[in-house]
């Protein structure tokens, strides 16, 4: 049986305009119009009128005119999103926020942060919204996807997601234990939805890497918009780097003075990288009512396809054809998964384990590859390469492996011709690819094993989180199906760790499994922490402590 889930709809920061509030709370759901960066009673008594049942307000903390003197003027409110530190208990701002609790309105405190959270909790809150790095607006450090694992170990009260969340990670967000999920650029492109054209326009072309956070120095980095020469951007950007975290009040104030939809050289978008999603949305369900019922449908088919198909499962079709018991890969390491007594202890244990070429020479390389082969017999492993080391050097690793053959490789930064090249040797070839425009070129070229990294891991990735990542790659998938789907092996790399990680990969991944496709897991931090690599060398006692 599903357990209850809520969808939020927010309205566009910097937009003040109710209408898509009004039809999420029509259609069943949450409806929140966002005033955080100012707006108008006016626009309040609209949604007021117009809403049904559950309709809220964003707000920031500091704006104390509206939240003591407007809000408790309005009737019919049930939920107010509180965005920045929450106030003392005993100041105007805390007592008009737990009278209007005392009401029955929901305060739902975003946070970036999993100590926010705790404190948020603590304060008495009836719930948080955990913030991640991919959304728009003020942003911590952690995306949405480990913010959810952190609550679920340490928040009680009911958490939402917000930040690249889709028709597929919105699954993997209900899997994590989460209350439901907040969308807000991914509505943009809704019928109801009035903003300008040429903002329209632009969410229509977006693929997620178009948007930066500035404002780290100070804090409160916060992910906007960018575009070549967008002078607001520039300018706040060359504005905070003369700034530290003492000068955080200056800095939001710069930026609050910029917020808006105007055109670039007057605002500043406070867009995530999940606006990429609302062309998705718009084709498949039109209005936000339709998007909010696919959601919520989608939700439901996900779940109950990975608990039936158990794609992540002990001897899976992944770990079928990897020769491993279950589907989980070992990512190279520079100067870690460099040892051939490791390598081992992964194939032994069920895992298929990949040795970093990294930077080697052709003698350190053959020595390696020659001990580990003998070591190994039939057991799977594989090699770790760099897709953009000289060409000499990638001359006499490519000799080498050549020489000992594999059974596997890992090509970060590789292009399918170079995957092709080591598959005519019988050497089953992955490679890294971080956006969706590469992965449709590489599909039509024949490659048929990738890795999904989002930024989360460690060594060289892209700009997209892992749940932005991974959402845009699925509906690659689906929309450029290749005929032979059975011959895809995807890995989804980047936060991945534990049993709570892994179902949330499985449940968004479900429609890749339903298909065909074969769905596994990369891991390189989480084995920093076993027994093995401490006895057979591949670090020392200090590094893991």
């Amino acid at each position: 049986m599903m357990q209850p889930f809520e969808f939020i709809a927010l309205t566009p920061t910097g937009f003040v305009d109710a209408a898509v509030a009004i039809a999420a709370s029509r259609a069943g759901e949450i409806g929140v119009l966002d005033l955080a960066f100012g707006g108008s009673k006016q626009e309040i008594e609209r949604l007021v009128q117009f809403g049904r049942d559950q309709i809220g307000v964003r707000v920031d903390v500091r704006d104390q005119a509206l939240i003591v003197d407007v809000l408790p003027t309005v009737t019919g409110l049930q939920v107010a999103v509180l965005v920045g530190s929450l106030p003392r208990k005993n100041t105007k701002v805390a007592k008009a926020l737990l009278k209007m609790q005392a009401n029955g309105v929901r305060l739902l405190a975003e946070v970036t942060t999993i100590k926010a959270g705790v404190s948020a909790e603590v304060w008495g809150v009836d719930g948080v919204i955990a913030k991640g790095h991919e959304a728009g607006g003020w942003i911590g450090e952690e995306t949405t996807f480990i913010l959810l694992q952190q609550c679920r170990e340490q928040i009680t009260i009911p958490y939402f997601a917000m930040g690249g969340i889709g028709l597929h990670t919105a699954a993997a967000a209900y899997v994590a234990g989460a209350a439901g999920v907040v969308l807000d650029w991914q509505l943009a492109l809704a019928k109801e939805s009035a903003l300008p054209d040429y903002v329209r326009q632009v969410v229509e072309r977006m693929d997620g890497s178009e948007t930066v956070r500035i404002g780290e120095s100070t804090g409160a980095g916060v992910r906007v918009f960018v575009r070549p020469n967008a002078k607001p951007v520039d300018e706040l950007s060359a504005l905070a780097v003369t700034l530290d975290e003492t000068q955080v009040a200056q800095w939001q104030t710069a930026v609050a003075a910029r917020v808006g939809v105007g055109n670039y050289d007057q605002n500043i978008w406070l867009m995530g990288q999940d606006a990429a999603f609302a062309s998705v949305f718009a084709a498949q369900f039109r209005t936000v009512a339709g998007i909010m019922r696919g959601l919520r449908e989608s939700v439901e088919v996900h779940v109950q396809t990975a608990v039936d198909l158990q794609p992540l499962g002990k001897d899976s079709a992944l770990a079928q054809s990897h020769g491993t018991a279950y589907p989980i890969v070992q990512g190279p390491m520079t100067r870690v998964s460099d040892k051939a007594d490791f390598a081992l202890a992964v194939t032994e244990n069920g895992g298929l384990p990949f040795l970093a070429m990294a930077l080697m020479r052709e003698e350190e390389a053959d020595a390696l590859l020659k001990e580990t082969s003998e070591k190994a017999g039939d057991l799977a492993w594989g090699v770790g390469l760099l897709g953009f080391i000289s060409l000499e050097l990638r001359r006499e690793q490519k000799k080498v492996i050549k020489k000992y053959k594999p059974p596997f490789a890992i090509i970060a930064g590789g292009r399918p011709d170079q995957a092709a090249e080591f598959e005519a040797d019988g050497i089953a070839t992955y490679i890294h690819v971080p956006s969706p425009g590469l992965l449709a070129m590489f599909v039509k070229d024949g490659a048929r094993r990738f890795i999904f990294e989002g930024k989360e891991c460690g060594g060289h990735i892209g700009p997209r989180s892992s749940f932005v990542l991974w959402e845009s790659m699925i509906e690659t998938l689906i929309e450029n199906k290749p005929r032979d789907v059975a011959n895809l092996h995807i890995l989804f790399a980047g936060g991945v760790h534990d049993d709570v990680s892994c179902a949330m990969v499985a449940a968004l991944a479900a429609p890749l499994a339903a298909m065909g496709a074969k769905i596994g897991v990369l891991m390189g931090t989480g084995y920093l922490f076993t027994e093995e690599i401490i006895s057979t060398g591949a670090i020392l006692p200090n590094f893991q402590q």
